[in-house]
């Protein structure tokens, strides 16, 4: 504790770091086998300590801290209409036909081409390509419904 207390300046820090070092020697398959315990111990304390100050010092180079990420996280106003907004989404892609829904679902949530969602429903190209319009027109009329009738409220 007094070596790393010195190396890295602050007891609790020291403290985290020793409590992780002696986890990773118990995780050893076969620690009898190390010629020199000790020293092992303290070389992984010091490498998990100098990566503890390379992840700090780059939080603090992006600029990221708790205050900013606290005044950037959702009002409950917002976490609440982005939960009305999901579950109107969720009620438009259900209400499609299935090769709609399915085109849509392909090409948004799991990345494939048009060409590759064309070969799994058997169906052309530009067909996937009317599809997923159809399903966006039905997603865009859904969120305009849902928000003109909040506005309504």
């Amino acid at each position: 504790m007094r070596y790393l207390t010195n190396k890295f300046g602050d007891p609790d820090e020291a403290r985290d770091i020793a409590q992780d070092a002696w986890l990773r020697i118990a995780r050893l398959q076969e620690p009898s086998t190390l010629a020199n315990p000790r020293a092992f111990l303290f070389q992984v304390a010091t490498n998990l300590g100098i990566d503890r100050l390379r992840r700090a010092q780059i939080a603090r180079r992006s600029g990221i801290d708790e205050i900013e990420s606290e005044l950037l996280a959702p009002s409950v106003e917002e976490t609440v209409s982005q939960r009305q907004s999901l579950a109107v989404i969720e009620q438009a892609l259900n209400a499609l036909p299935e090769k709609c829904r399915l085109a849509f679902s392909l090409h948004r949530f799991d990345g494939l081409s048009y060409a590759e969602i064309a070969v799994t429903l058997g169906v052309s190209e530009s067909m996937v390509e009317k599809h997923i319009i159809q399903a966006l027109k039905a997603l865009r009329a859904s969120l305009k419904a849902s928000d003109s009738a909040l506005g309504a409220v």
